[in-house]
């Protein structure tokens, strides 16, 4: 679009409306919004090219069609006439609208109107219009005009102009005046332009925004009918205004037809919330203030209810902040405070923080969710703003619960997402009994409430309560509580909560080796996945950990690598940083390097103190034990599996491979058998421990023993349809075992690579031995171990002679190098 060098905005587009042939134009819109001068333009251009234009008042219109009707040069028309399907040629033919080349028939007269709003008698105005063939009537309004349905049904030819359709684009504005410091003019004015122009005009920006609204109020505002102009003043507290506002302000369907065609709304995009230019709505609040005080606040309050009732607390907080209603505010935040923190973070903080202290003093409620405001205007996305939260929680939280506790009654809605959220608190700070307890609590006051809870309440309830399960090692339970929450959340619409469940559950079956069941979570995750804002990442981290499980389990490494790098938790302060440790593990071991996974196993252990005893360090114990057995490093593994203990049940199965790898099958067998039917083995592990009994049987020549564990491992990986535990057994054996059973291993089997050495060196030394290595990290000769030991010095030179070869090394430092790295030395 051409520059304009005379500061006029050009109306291209709309001027080839005008030029659509038809015997009525209709322009209805705000005054200021350019009729008169588009008019203007188009009726010049008319008259150049022959038209007769005449500007008529409205007690005119009538004798001038009149007299227009005795005019030869046209075909006379009945009133009821209806132009058929060749209607432009019909018009030129009687000598309205323009002929093939542009130029406009030499009978054609143009009457144009510009106030036409108190325009009586339409039909007798259309009848007149319907006998003057040659003549095309312009009229200009401010709202919609009976004379464009009376020329309707006396079958004319109308073409309407309305509000929205008058308003400029942001690209006519910069052909006008220029880009610079536009957009926020337009974004301010929506394209109206005579408020733009006074904007642009001012020397201050606050200037002009006050000069467009004084003029929207004292022109625009006083020429609105009564009924309009009340729909407008309510619905300008608004913003968004969506269905419920409309039908809280009574703004029926040809209201908002009415208001739509005076530019005072602007259409819905997608069906959803309609708009209204800003400098309009200011002005429209400044007056209603203005002429009534008190109102504003009434209808905020109106508006808030019904939102929160319609399932929209987002907006519903806005207007009850601006209501000034703290009982209100305190209302919404108990029944929707978890769609709040999940979805409406920005509505939480607008309606939430910097709230007077006088409302916080009256409203003990509202000092929690002040405080989330707080938390979420200072802190950066992601979980760390949850564990402020937390920390909000104990300072605010834990009051207010025990206040709830001492009303007598069952527990209250708000009684039962205190609970929930000091689960969260005590999960975050490592005190996962303690929240396996209020888990157990939990679920004892929800029993027998299924009718009076809200649905996603309960559903997030049992979540919380899901997690802290999962986090004390009680997957069985974790399964059943998040299956529940599942339950009491899925006949919703897509939802956080319920996309978060459905992932949670997804990681969990995954994590076991319960591959189907995962990828059916997995699927129910993505239906239910929706915005999530600032916690799209704690959303999505159990999903890729299971995707990457999966992934594994099939053999496929690209996908796995994928959703591992999609899970990386760059803080490193996740709940799930130790299923992270799981995953990373199981890739290493058969697409990856083992050595680094157990380098990342460590630094996230060391970023995040783990209680001992608990489930993250039982699962960092475990990758330690499996990736020091997949390096060969069969000394450090066992000694971690001794100080285990006999009672470790995440040292079922790397104990049965390290008797495997250390070429020991009698006591490897022993161990697979022993726990592969243990009631809490997981099906993961049952298949590993089964085809580890089959190798050791094999080894010791019991073939029926291996066929029968073989072939028992291989129905239950098939059902779930994994293949890599086929990859964590010597190729040779698993070769031999496969084709005596009849199973014919898939392509992906044969071409990855083995997880675990068929076998490793396992150094063991006498205990004089031991106590001669010990000596030797302080001493470095004969003669001085020899006095510290009270050993004779011949001994100890044997001794030393031994050790050496024992770690194949030549001197002390090779021989202590050596030591420390299988592990027989810690410091």
């Amino acid at each position: 679009m051409e520059r304009r060098t005379d500061g006029r905005v050009p109306r291209a587009r709309l001027l080839d409306r005008l030029n659509r042939p038809a015997a009525l134009t209709a322009i209805v819109g705000l005054p200021g919004i350019g009729k008169t001068a588009l008019v203007a333009e188009w009726a010049g251009r008319r008259a150049a090219a022959g038209a007769t234009v005449t500007w008529l008042d409205v007690a005119d219109v009538r004798a001038a069609l009149a007299a227009a009707a005795g005019v030869p040069g046209g075909v006379p028309a009945a009133a009821g006439d209806v132009p058929g399907d060749d209607l432009l040629g019909g018009l030129v033919a009687a000598g309205r609208g323009p002929r093939a080349d542009g130029v406009a028939p030499a009978a054609e007269t143009v009457l144009v109107v510009d106030r036409a709003d108190d325009l009586g008698e339409p039909d007798a105005v259309a009848a007149a219009l319907a006998r003057a063939p040659h003549v095309r009537l312009v009229v200009c309004g401010r709202r919609p005009l009976p004379l464009v349905a009376a020329a309707h049904r006396a079958g004319l030819g109308v073409v309407r102009l309305t509000g929205p359709e008058l308003l400029a684009t942001p690209e006519e504005f910069a052909a006008a005046w220029g880009e610079r410091g536009l957009a926020a003019v337009h974004d301010h004015t929506r394209g109206w332009l005579l408020p733009a122009r006074l904007m642009i005009d001012a020397p201050t920006a606050e200037d002009g925004r006050r000069a467009a609204a004084d003029y929207v109020r004292a022109v625009a505002l006083a020429g609105l009918d009564d009924t309009v102009r009340t729909a407008a003043l309510r619905l300008a507290l608004a913003a968004p205004i969506t269905p419920v506002h409309l039908r809280v302000a009574g703004a029926d369907d040809d209201l908002v037809g009415e208001l739509r065609a005076a530019g005072l709304l602007a259409s819905p995009d997608d069906g959803g919330s309609w708009s209204m230019p800003p400098v309009l709505r200011d002005a429209l609040r400044a007056e209603l203030a203005a002429v009534a005080p008190d109102q504003p606040a009434i209808w905020h309050r109106r508006y808030a209810r019904a939102l929160l009732d319609a399932g929209a607390p987002g907006p519903a907080v806005r207007h009850a902040r601006a209501a000034a209603d703290w009982s209100l505010l305190a209302q919404a935040w108990n029944a929707a405070g978890l769609a709040l923190l999940t979805e409406n973070s920005g509505d939480l903080t607008a309606a939430f923080a910097g709230l007077p202290a006088s409302a916080l003093r009256d409203a003990p409620d509202l000092r929690l969710p002040a405080a989330v405001a707080h938390i979420l205007r200072s802190h950066p996305p992601g979980v760390r703003t949850l564990q402020a939260l937390v920390s909000a929680f104990r300072a605010g939280g834990a009051q207010l619960l025990r206040a709830e506790e001492a009303t007598p009654g069952r527990p209250s809605d708000r009684q039962l997402q205190l609970l929930s959220m000091a689960i969260v608190a005590d999960r975050m700070e490592g005190r996962y009994e303690r929240a396996a307890a209020g888990a157990a609590r939990l679920d004892r006051e929800l029993t027998g409430r299924d009718g009076d809870v809200w649905p996603m309440h309960r559903a997030w309830a049992l979540h919380q309560s899901a997690q802290a399960l999962l986090l004390t090692g009680s997957g069985p339970r974790a399964v059943a509580a998040a299956t529940q929450a599942y339950a009491a959340a899925h006949d919703g619409a897509a939802h956080l909560v319920t996309a978060h469940i459905a992932a949670d559950l997804a990681l969990l079956h995954a994590a076991a080796g319960a591959t189907v069941d995962a990828r059916y979570w997995l699927d129910v995750h993505e239906r239910q996945a929706a915005p999530a804002g600032w916690l799209e990442y704690l959303v999505r981290l159990p999903a890729h950990l299971a995707a990457a499980f999966v992934a594994a389990d099939r053999l496929d490494g690209d996908t796995a690598r994928a959703q591992l790098e999609r899970a990386e938790d760059d803080t490193g302060q996740a709940e799930l940083w130790p299923f992270i440790v799981a995953a990373q593990t199981q890739y290493a071991l058969s697409f990856g390097d083992p050595l680094l996974a157990l380098d990342a196993a460590e630094r996230y252990a060391a970023r995040n103190p783990a209680p001992p005893g608990g489930l993250a360090e039982r699962i960092v114990d475990r990758c330690r034990a499996e990736l020091l057995l997949a390096l060969g490093e069969l000394n450090r593994a066992g000694t971690l599996l001794r100080e285990a203990g006999p009672d470790a049940w995440w040292a079922r199965v790397p104990l049965a491979r390290f008797h495997l790898i250390a070429g020991d099958p009698a006591h490897a067998a022993h161990a697979a058998a022993a726990a592969a039917w243990e009631p809490d083995t997981t099906l993961r592990d049952r298949i590993d421990l089964l085809l580890i009994e089959a190798a050791a049987a094999e080894a010791l020549g019991a073939a029926g023993t291996a066929d029968r564990s073989f072939g028992r491992a291989a129905a239950l990986a098939a059902r779930t349809g994994a293949l890599r535990p086929y990859t964590l057994l010597p190729t040779e054996i698993r070769d031999v075992l496969a084709k005596r059973s009849g199973i014919v291993l898939d392509p992906a089997v044969l071409a990855a690579r083995p997880a675990y050495p068929a076998r490793a060196e396992l150094v063991t030394l006498s205990e004089r031995e031991q106590a001669v290595l010990r000596a030797l990290t302080r001493y470095e000769d004969a003669e001085a171990i020899s006095y510290a030991l009270v050993m004779a010095p011949s001994l100890v030179e044997e001794q030393l002679r031994s050790l050496y070869a024992r770690l194949g090394a030549t001197g002390r430092d090779s021989a202590l190098l050596r030591a420390r790295r299988l592990g027989l030395l810690t410091g």
